[in-house]
């Protein structure tokens, strides 16, 4: 069995192997800018504990300072389909780069809420249209499965090292030390992108191919789901440690670790996907998460450090192991590379669903409850990319 690779992707200047040193550098930019699209999330509890710990502003305020990048993001990357194959990449990526930049260096002076809401919501919309035309340029690869994979990757260590060494940049520098800090990493993105980024190879001819609704239809609730799981399940993994006596430096010490050994995942999710391909990949998945799962529901006060810690860590690596391959599913599912940009909405919606239904189930039941809905979720997101990727290698 092997994965089902787009035809249209042969068309794309720049490779995931064999390249010369300016097609490496245009790669490495590419990845660097979807790395830096999703910083905001990625780092976004560092993010709300910093506002909070200024003691500036109420916590309504907090939340909507928060969620303005957010807001910002969906915003543009959920207009992308309509412009993301018709703009000249190179020079809109560097613009909005640079507007990105500038509207953190100016967050790092604002202390008034409406100015710095306007400023978080500026730096989102820039944010989120270079990481359109990142996700775009990244299905345009030959191999779209290693490329998101590369992607997840960069963006799981770059989250790492935030985690690492975030705290501290906030306990000298409060929430102006995050805005710097993206600062650093952005303005290397810049001059990456400056020296060479890939153009956008699709024909007029291929963007006015009949987009296939229901393979697109079916990968976007599966992303849906997945992620309203994630919002189920890892928004309450810390508490279900706490609740077997494991104390919360030991449980923040094996979410982070599990967080950056994740990478090893999404590394590893590209060359495994190609060898079994996607189906087995999608379902080796879900077994190993369910099983996680299982062991979380079942540990006693005996066992529940080694396995809280064995069970956290699997669970985060599938995580991202998974993602890049429903990532390329998407891409593959659309010919004119339009609507892969709709990846970024599928993962806000699923995570900004989920923590408000748990808060629902909780209301009359337990924490179990709401892990066994999540669990269902992942199990309706898993066959859903299954049927997914089946119409889509029917189609080819």
């Amino acid at each position: 069995m092997t994965t089902t690779i787009s035809k249209h992707s042969q068309a794309s200047q720049v490779l995931t192997s064999g390249l010369n040193w300016s097609g490496r550098i245009g790669y490495f930019a590419l990845l660097w800018v979807a790395m830096m699209g999703a910083a905001v999330t990625t780092l976004m509890p560092l993010i709300l504990g910093a506002f909070s710990e200024s003691g500036l502003f109420s916590v309504q305020q907090v939340g909507w300072l928060t969620s303005a990048d957010v807001a910002g993001i969906l915003l543009s990357s959920a207009s992308a389909f309509l412009w993301v194959r018709k703009v000249p990449w190179k020079p809109v990526v560097a613009l909005t780069l640079a507007g990105f930049i500038a509207a953190n260096g100016i967050s790092t002076s604002l202390t008034d809420f409406t100015s710095l809401l306007v400023c978080r919501f500026v730096a989102g919309l820039c944010c989120g249209v270079s990481y359109a035309i990142a996700l775009a340029a990244l299905g345009d690869q030959n191999n779209s499965d290693k490329a998101f994979g590369d992607a997840v990757t960069l963006q799981v260590i770059y989250g790492t090292i935030g985690f690492a060494i975030l705290p501290w940049i906030i306990q000298h520098w409060g929430y102006a030390g995050i805005f710097q800090f993206f600062n650093i990493s952005l303005l290397i993105t810049f001059v990456l992108v400056w020296v060479q980024f890939p153009r956008n190879q699709r024909t007029s001819s291929q963007e006015n191919t009949k987009i296939a609704v229901s393979p697109v239809a079916l990968i976007f609730f599966a992303i849906v789901c997945y992620y309203f799981a994630q919002g189920l399940i890892w928004a309450h993994l810390e508490r279900i440690g706490d609740a077997h006596g494991i104390s919360s430096t030991d449980i923040g010490l094996i979410l982070s670790a599990g967080f950056g050994i994740s990478a090893l995942g999404s590394w590893l999710s590209g060359p495994l996907a190609k060898k079994i391909g996607r189906p087995a990949s999608l379902y080796l998945t879900l077994v190993l998460q369910l099983g996680c799962i299982v062991a979380l529901m079942l540990m006693n006060q005996a066992n529940a450090w080694i396995i809280y810690a064995i069970a956290t860590v699997i669970y985060q690596i599938f995580w991202s192991f998974v993602v890049p391959i429903m990532m390329a599913i998407f891409n593959d599912s659309d010919k004119s590379g339009r609507l892969i940009v709709f990846c970024i909405s599928a993962f806000k919606l699923g995570l900004v669903a989920g923590p408000p239904v748990a808060g629902f189930i909780l209301a009359s039941h337990s924490q179990y409850h709401v892990i066994v809905i999540g669990a269902m979720a992942i199990v309706v997101s898993i066959v859903c990319c299954h049927l997914a990727s089946k119409q889509i290698a029917s189609r080819t």
